[in-house]
């Protein structure tokens, strides 16, 4: 029989020291894993914990704007933490990136260090956070046990090989297998008992030195993911033994996580912004931005509109198209939850100091707008008063027809240009794609594209991406009339470097709708 690699001596039980990495290496790491892109994992946290023997990692999964859902051993003995949240690197100048300090945590009552049996905790925040496209909790915890050979997702910084040891500045994750309980006791014996479950990949994918209390995920819909499991152990035979790894069940202690942290469910709002923006079985990413694109000329497109969102939770960012001197079209994603937007028209620049300046708290969800499934994603933003019209501020038309297949359209936006490299462009972006048919797209998306939506692609990998969100596809009619023909909704969970189609709600079947509702 094996045993349990972290917990074969009391003084693992938090990991390893930070200065002690080289010699004993740190909680756990992604084996067989690929680099996460930025946003693609919102509410991933690292965790840094400090207890009066030194200082460990662990990872860790933010449930609301105050609580962090990780392993019992990574807060067994704790006296502080130190939490990252809102960046895939542990090192560099991520703006994305928030720090904070704690020494608030709740121990699962019955936690056995030695057994690892009820291997869960709690970290509190001294303060709520505010939630960001890069900063954002799980959706759900789950209602129902956790099936035999359910596909997941596990991710952390852990280390990604046997021989070199210490954290991985950067997020991987891999799809692993749950298998059942008695599988996994041929491997363990009865060390598994029924609050734990084990998972595995084709080959030795799973969990290492660094990526303990790290969360287990599953998608439940295209826009939903609910945390299964905590990180806990793997096989003494090392990381990259073909053993499966250890987890604690979610659904076990889901009434008592509840019951500490008083969960609060976020707005359907920050829902969208954050998950519903990508259709796939994988975890989405929040707003877009536009990949192989390149800066647009002053003037270019004067009918662009860069959008703060503001609720009650944080600040996103979307883009939209003005329609009139009064009315911006956008997604419905943009304006459901929004309390106020601020919105700049007349420059290509965020930080331009000529731009128009814009505050307003009046806006339109279509009546039919829905996440599951993803459906009528436009939303109409009225000015307070009218904006006057130039060189630089102007409106778009909306179309007469649909937008055909393999028409060549145009696609703009400030949105991130890399996976890479997270944050809003500072200068609008400009693309030209072409449609595709919605029988293609349903090659990459599946039964999830409706006839509302149409999906668009470049040569290579062009498209939107985070922080695109909102943003108009524009088809030049009789050479110079830009028509709004598409509102930017979604991509590939694959990210925006994939070579998958981005997808788009079309404006022509809602052309009435809008039209009754800002009488243009």
């Amino acid at each position: 029989m094996l045993y349990f690699a972290i917990l074969c001596c009391a003084t693992l039980a938090l990991g390893v020291p930070l200065q002690e990495a080289k010699s004993v290496q740190i909680g756990g790491r992604i084996i067989g894993g690929q680099k996460a892109y930025a946003g693609q994992f919102p509410f991933l946290a690292a965790i840094y914990t400090h207890t009066k023997d030194g200082s460990y990692f662990c990872g860790g999964a933010l449930l609301n704007q105050e609580w962090v859902l990780t392993a019992g051993h990574c807060v067994d003995g704790a006296v502080s933490f130190t939490v990252h949240l809102g960046s895939n690197t542990l090192d560099g100048s991520d703006p994305n990136l928030i720090k904070l300090s704690t020494d608030t945590f709740v121990l699962h009552p019955e936690y056995d260090p030695m057994t690892l049996n009820n291997d869960i905790g709690l970290i509190k925040f001294r303060m709520a956070i505010t939630y960001s496209t890069y900063v954002y909790p799980i959706h759900m915890l789950p209602s129902a046990p956790l099936s035999d050979y359910s596909p997941l997702l596990t991710m952390g910084w852990g280390q990604i090989s046997d021989d070199d040891s210490g954290l991985q500045n950067d997020v991987h994750y891999v799809s692993v297998t749950t298998i059942s309980n008695n599988e996994c006791k041929i491997v363990y014996g009865n060390q598994i008992v029924e609050t734990m479950a084990c998972a595995e990949g084709n080959y030795n994918e799973g969990i290492c030195y660094g990526d303990t209390g790290g969360p287990l995920i599953q998608y439940v819909s295209r826009n939903q993911v609910m945390h299964v499991g905590v990180a806990s152990f793997f096989s003494q035979n090392g990381c990259e033994s073909t053993d499966p790894s250890g987890y604690t069940r979610t659904y076990n202690y889901a009434k008592w996580i509840r019951n500490i942290t008083v969960e609060e469910k976020p707005s359907n709002k920050m829902k969208v912004l954050i998950l519903a923006v990508v259709l796939s079985s994988a975890l989405a990413s929040p707003s877009l931005r536009i990949i192989g694109g390149h800066d647009a000329n002053a003037g270019e497109f004067p009918y662009a509109a860069a959008i703060y969102v503001q609720t009650s939770d944080g600040t996103y960012f979307c883009a939209g198209a003005l329609l009139s001197n009064q009315w911006v079209l956008t997604s419905g994603s943009c304006v459901d939850g929004a309390v106020l937007f601020s919105i700049r028209v007349g420059a290509n620049a965020l930080n331009s100091s000529s731009s128009v300046k814009l505050t307003t708290d009046n806006s339109v969800l279509h009546p039919d707008y829905s996440t599951n499934p993803r459906d009528n994603d436009l939303g109409l933003i009225k000015l307070r008063l009218p904006v006057a019209f130039n060189d630089y501020v102007n409106a778009a038309s909306l179309p007469t027809r649909d937008v055909q297949p393999y028409a060549l359209i145009t696609a703009i936006g400030w949105g991130q240009t890399s996976d890479d490299h997270a944050g809003l462009n500072n200068d609008l972006q400009a693309v030209t794609l072409t449609a595709l048919s919605n029988d293609e797209c349903k090659l990459a998306f599946g039964s999830q594209i409706n006839a509302n939506m149409v999906c668009v692609d470049g040569n290579y990998n062009q498209g939107t991406c985070l922080g695109d969100t909102g943003g108009p596809l524009i088809q030049h009619v009789s050479g110079h009339i830009a028509t709004v023909v598409g509102v930017s909704s979604f991509i590939s969970a694959k990210g925006c470097e994939s070579t998958d189609p981005s997808g788009y709600f079309r404006t022509f079947p809602y052309v009435d709708w809008i039209k009754n509702v800002t009488g243009i």
